[in-house]
């Protein structure tokens, strides 16, 4: 009764289908990620991670062998820079054998291109020197340190090696501000996608705008960790309290009305330490009530997060992440890629 004969429904089934996977295509052609948040969040971690997780995907010899330069740096700036603090809170070496390596380590520039088996050498007696230990406990409160620093310091050895190839753990701790637009695309067994990484210092954002039109999904990172620290180019502002700025000024944007949200919680490993030793998350949310508790802590600053959403129509979706860690990164991202796909399908059938 009332029913479309077969060989037409057939016929209006088919041309359905034939639009809806041209539709698909299209719409997966088109498919636009963008990674934001403020600085040192963990968004360059991530799009390197995309870069190990993807369809045959990994880093080259020569891609490695790229940021020996950057591993060298890193390790060679942030000696320096505990050296600098320890001037600052008349703080030194307990080992005064150690005072020729911090004249080497004073004298030379920060650049990879100084690195030597002598200055190596001194890198690694500094940071077995019980004073620096001290200084370095004294990080983020009194003084701003890279959260890869005492990476680097531990694999000294390895790095004074002629024949040493950064590993994928190296690239992804290596540090190097992002100033501009990173851009790549990748591919995954049922997704191909663009994804731009932008500077998230302040000086950066203001480039922002330029990667606002068609996108897809918005992935914002945040550093659990970072409620005990303040911004490099202003030391008068919480990093936490100008992430939580930044996210209600990007969740509620209309660029994003269309798009999905994705909220990266990141660096849950550096949260948990910090609460072990005692930093409290009172020092940026005085009415937190969770203690030392990482599950409290935790659900707490997701909770300030989504409740700077001010729309009912426009879902968040929430990830306690850990960007070094490829294994979690590649978990968390499983449920993205359903997000994403998810999007792409309601903008095809919007009924």
């Amino acid at each position: 009764m009332g029913c479309i004969p077969s060989s037409e429904s057939s016929r209006t089934n088919n041309a359905i289908n034939k639009e809806l996977n041209a539709a698909r295509k299209k719409f997966k052609e088109q498919i636009k990620i963008l990674l934001l948040g403020p600085g040192e969040s963990g968004k360059s971690t991530i799009f390197k991670q995309m870069k190990i997780i993807q369809k045959d995907g990994g880093y080259k010899d020569e891609e490695l062998m790229e940021y020996k330069y950057i591993i060298f740096t890193n390790c060679i700036s942030q000696m320096k820079c505990l050296l600098e603090a320890g001037e600052r809170l008349n703080m030194g070496i307990a080992d005064g054998a150690n005072r020729p390596h911090v004249a080497s380590l004073n004298a030379c520039p920060s650049g990879g291109d100084t690195w030597s088996p002598e200055l190596a050498l001194a890198v690694k007696s500094l940071w077995g020197d019980k004073g620096i230990r001290e200084i370095y406990s004294l990080r983020d409160k009194h003084y701003q340190l890279n959260d890869s620093a005492a990476y680097f310091f531990d694999n000294v050895d390895r790095f004074m090696q002629k024949d040493y190839k950064p590993s994928q753990d190296d690239v992804l701790r290596a540090r190097i501000r992002t100033t501009g637009i990173q851009e790549a695309e990748f591919q995954f067994e049922d997704i191909k996608f663009r994804m731009l990484d932008v500077g998230g210092q302040r000086s950066e954002r203001r480039k922002w705008i330029h990667c606002f039109d068609s996108v897809t999904a918005v992935m914002f990172c945040v550093a659990m960790s970072e409620y005990d620290q303040t911004l490099r180019e202003d030391q008068s502002q919480n990093r936490m309290k100008e992430s939580l700025l930044l996210f209600d000024e990007v969740c509620n944007s209309v660029w994003f009305k269309d798009a999905a949200f994705i909220l990266f919680l990141n660096k849950m490993d550096l949260l948990k330490e910090k609460l072990a030793r005692g930093s409290e998350l009172t020092q940026c949310f005085p009415n937190y009530t969770g203690g030392s508790n990482f599950d409290s802590a935790s659900a707490y600053i997701k909770q300030r997060f989504l409740d700077q959403n001010r729309s009912n129509n426009h879902p968040i979706y929430a990830h306690y992440t850990c960007a070094i860690s490829t294994e979690n990164v590649e978990f968390v991202f499983t449920a993205v890629k359903e997000t994403v796909l998810q999007q792409i399908f309601d903008e095809v059938v919007p009924f």
